[in-house]
């Protein structure tokens, strides 16, 4: 079974953090930090935090973040990590199953009657196109059919696996480990961008001084409109009392003489 299969070549000739082996299957493990790249693509991009990798179902290597290893170990020891390679050998003779026994099957069908509805078409023109529909909306649904039943077996797998493990740590210690599990990854993501969170108080605090200062600047332009419309207005109201004391000026001068 491949799983992983390039992440499993990056730690080729670099020595394993721990080494299980048992049925004649061997597990290597690694720290994510001993790898440029790794941590960035799966736990900041994917929140995984350990990552299982094999290119023929014997060999396996797990790739496990250094800090969550430390943290909840047990859940990687060597009998727990038995179970998952089973699972994984399971699942991968149930889905080569279904392959021998449906889709290679459905697939030889297709191809057949592609190749009849071509043959046939010479004779019967009009229904070649007909029959290459119906045979690929046939395979859609049976394809559909066959990855909602592989998915529920899987699914039947995993649950059985997880409660021999449960079985295995006991309930208590099962829970409390997947609990510091959830722990850790939240503190994870927590620490790692305290920095962001700072940035956006402080970019908080320079919004509402900006928008004071507009709000100061636009309270400015509004004092100094409103002084120079009274400017204007007084001088307005001045302009005739000139006038009218010119006009008096010259009644008095016209009376004098």
């Amino acid at each position: 079974m491949k799983i992983n299969p390039k992440l499993f070549a990056v730690a080729d000739g670099l020595e394993p953090i721990e080494v299980q082996e048992f049925d004649e299957r061997k597990i290597e493990i690694y720290s994510m930090d001993q790898f440029e790249g790794i941590k960035e693509e799966f736990v900041m991009k994917k929140g995984q935090f350990a990552v299982w990798s094999s290119v023929d179902g014997v060999n396996y290597r797990l790739f496990l973040e250094d800090g969550y290893q430390k943290r909840v170990a047990e859940l990687y020891s060597a009998k727990v990590n038995r179970t998952w390679v089973n699972f994984y050998d399971t699942t991968d003779a149930i889905s080569k199953k279904f392959s021998n026994y449906f889709v290679y099957p459905l697939m030889g069908i297709a191809v057949l009657a592609c190749v009849l509805s071509i043959f046939l078409s010479k004779y019967m023109p009009s229904w070649t196109s007909w029959v290459i529909i119906g045979v690929l909306a046939v395979m859609f649904i049976a394809m559909i059919f066959v990855n909602m039943r592989i998915k529920k077996v899987v699914l039947n797998e995993n649950t059985k696996a997880r409660q021999e493990i449960i079985d295995y740590l006991g309930e208590s210690k099962f829970d409390a480990l997947i609990e510091a599990q959830k722990s850790y990854m939240d503190e994870y993501y927590e620490n790692l961008y305290p920095k962001n969170e700072e940035d956006a108080d402080n970019q908080a605090v320079e919004n509402t001084e900006e928008n004071k200062e507009v709000a100061e600047a636009t309270e400015n332009n509004t004092e100094a409109e409103a002084k120079e419309e009274q400017t204007e207005t007084t001088n307005d109201n001045e302009a005739p009392l000139a006038d009218e004391t010119k006009e008096e000026s010259n009644d008095t001068d016209t009376k004098e003489e």
